[in-house]
């Protein structure tokens, strides 16, 4: 993996910027999943498995406010994030 071709690379669940190889999710025989962080996919599953959309915005939501940001900048910035990544995409 290139780091230098991935350093604007985010999560397809979360959103969540991955800027080193540790911060990648994991396959179940250990190798690195580069479409997701280490916070949502782990050993081949998602930590979160059985999240729907909505409620993964309000986590989302919660964890931002709790780091600091504006409740109206985490609402926003959620609601119009989440439903474009991978993860949320109706097949």
């Amino acid at each position: 993996m290139n780091t230098a071709q991935n350093q604007n690379a985010i999560c397809r669940s979360c959103g969540m910027p991955m800027h080193n190889i540790s911060g990648y999710g994991t396959y179940d025989d250990g190798g690195i999943h580069a479409d997701y962080c280490h916070f949502c996919y782990k050993e081949g599953k998602f930590t979160d498995a059985g999240i729907s959309l909505e409620e993964k915005i309000a986590k989302n939501i919660a964890l931002a406010i709790k780091m600091g940001m504006p409740e109206n900048k985490a609402i926003n910035l959620a609601q119009k994030t989440l439903p474009k990544l991978k993860r949320w995409q109706k097949e």
